[in-house]
């Protein structure tokens, strides 16, 4: 074998392979540093008693810098510092991790953290102890978010807003989910007796009651109630891009598959006879031809069967990078119609290939209704850009700075926004691109300031374009989750769990739906359960008879 590098192997460095200790080992060390350091007949120094215990000096003075760390309460730390501490940490972290990853939920999931973690010595955990302290925590958020809600709808400011809508069911009672698309906060989250348009008009408005804040447009798929509710409120609806897709998917992906596999079956068949044939006729018979001739028609329906599937693939797919209004080659606004003629263009290869597969009336019904869809996508595609041409017509811009506001500042910002949800390979693409329109935006001749208000005023249009509603359709799968592992979500559960979303979970950046939807800081719900949600006191010790005690002895 050659030797792939050119250094001779008693010349290189050996590499110095790292030490890793347990948290037990280190508390140990230090211990015994701090017995060594105070014996009082003996006076070494650091260094030396660093030799002894066998710890570099250096090592060790950044373990005792880590024990003496300001950010915790000194007691805490120099509990956990100890040996016994960090056998009881130790235990604490691994329970966490087998109850939260593979242990039980709910009363059950915390009876045996408690028990697993030894804190069942301190923490009463009978069902009955642990079901009231449930309650009392649930309570408590509940209380938490009305609180929260009326003191920051009192400063929040008019606007707006786009609801995404959609359905949970379960059983023959549907759960109303209503998110606002640009913060992610769940405004409705309630099972009603049926979903109506009337039933979804009735809860939104109840729920909007107090806040300053109107439904401009709604993100939702074609179904009847909604379309109708949108109408009805004269907002813009914005039909869902995953569900055109989605029926596209479903009248195609399983046939044409299906297609390819048993033409492959047949195509290794064929080939079998074919090699039967030269074996027991020999090359060049007629039944080797005729074989031969049957394997190459099969071999010519397979590859048109694959190219076939390969084209409605892409063409699907192309669907997506199409229904933007920037084009996602060239970084500049697109036309209204010339959105509707590529989209019709990827329709039409779509439909020629399921004609061309002779795929059933059902999935053409599927194809005619997905064109449907982006038909009015096209719709509200048209109606944002002119919408979008008037409110740059109104702003206080000129000739030139209007130029530079639609060539430059609102691709940029709608790109930007757009690039994390888009694939590996297509945020590389978008990322020359961002890169290009940000030195365009550098050498404008205008001021930092102004460039920084065009960006805010494009990233409130660029905003308005919405054409998913995949935050609905990611919580309705949460819920369902959550309604299995509870068997049922009584309306306080859910209230609580809306609370939890909305003012407890946060994103990379550090904020929370609450705070994105209502511009605001808010109070910190774990640290006010912490505070004000008494936890159950020590297990009371079981009496023993005497006589069992002496049964013991």
């Amino acid at each position: 074998m050659e030797q792939a590098s050119s250094i001779l192997p008693e010349k290189a460095t050996p590499k110095c392979h790292k030490i890793q200790r347990t948290c037990l080992d280190i508390s140990k060390k230090i211990v015994a540093f701090d017995v060594l350091k105070n014996l009082q007949h003996t006076k070494r120094s650091a260094r030396e008693i660093s030799s002894i215990i066998e710890v570099p000096n250096s090592t060790m003075r950044s373990w005792k810098a880590e024990k003496n760390s300001p950010e915790f309460c000194p007691e805490l730390n120099e509990f956990f510092s100890t040996p016994c501490g960090t056998e009881f940490i130790q235990q604490i972290v691994m329970a966490a991790v087998l109850v939260i990853e593979y242990g039980p939920t709910g009363i059950r999931g915390l009876q045996e953290f408690l028990h697993l973690s030894g804190l069942d010595q301190f923490v009463a955990s009978s069902n009955g102890a642990l079901h009231a302290y449930s309650k009392r925590v649930e309570q408590h958020i509940v209380a938490f978010g009305d609180n929260e809600e009326k003191r920051l709808a009192e400063k929040m400011r008019s606007r707006k807003i786009t609801l995404g809508l959609d359905e949970m069911f379960r059983g023959r009672r549907p759960c109303l989910v209503a998110i606002e698309v640009v913060s992610n906060f769940i405004l409705l989250e309630k099972f009603t007796e049926d979903r109506k348009a009337e039933t979804w008009k009735k809860e939104i408005n109840t729920r909007l009651e107090g806040l300053k804040i109107d439904v401009g447009q709604v993100v939702s798929d074609l179904c009847g109630a909604l379309t109708c509710y949108t109408k009805d409120i004269g907002a813009q609806h914005s039909p869902d891009l995953f569900h055109g897709q989605y029926e596209l998917s479903k009248a195609t992906a399983a046939p044409l598959s299906s297609q390819e596999r048993s033409l492959e079956k047949a195509l290794a068949k064929v080939d079998t006879e074919v090699k039967k044939a030269m074996k027991k006729h020999g090359e060049g018979s007629p039944e080797v031809r005729v074989a031969v001739g049957k394997r190459s028609l099969r071999a010519f329906g397979l590859e048109e069967s694959t190219k076939r599937k390969d084209s409605v693939k892409k063409a699907k797919k192309a669907l997506g990078e199409i229904y933007h209004p920037i084009d996602m080659q060239t970084g500049q606004i697109q036309t209204a119609d010339a959105v509707k003629k590529k989209v019709n263009e990827q329709l039409r290869i779509i439909e020629e290939s399921a004609k061309g597969a002779g795929l059933s009336q059902s999935s053409m019904n599927r194809i005619a209704k997905a064109g449907r869809a982006f038909d009015a996508m096209i719709v509200f595609l048209t109606t944002f850009l002119i919408m979008f041409g008037l409110y740059v017509d109104r702003s206080q811009l000129n000739e030139e700075q209007k130029k530079f506001f639609l060539e430059t500042i609102f691709p940029l910002t709608y790109l930007r926004m757009i690039l994390k949800r888009q694939s590996k390979e297509g945020r590389d693409k978008l990322k020359l691109l961002i890169e290009s329109l940000e030195t365009k935006v550098r050498e404008g001749p205008w001021s930092n300031e102004m460039k920084e208000n065009w960006m805010k005023m494009a990233q409130d249009r660029a905003e308005l374009f919405q054409r998913s509603s995949s935050c609905v359709e990611g919580r309705n799968g949460m819920l369902s989750l959550l309604h299995h592992r509870c068997h049922r979500l009584s309306t306080s559960r859910l209230k609580a769990l809306t609370v939890v979303h909305n003012y407890h979970i946060r994103r990379i950046d550090g904020s929370t739906a609450a705070e994105r939807f209502f511009e605001q800081k808010h109070n910190n719900l774990f640290l006010s359960l912490v505070k004000n949600v008494r936890i159950p006191g020590r297990p009371r010790r079981k009496r023993v008879k005497l006589a069992e005690k002496e049964l013991v002895a």
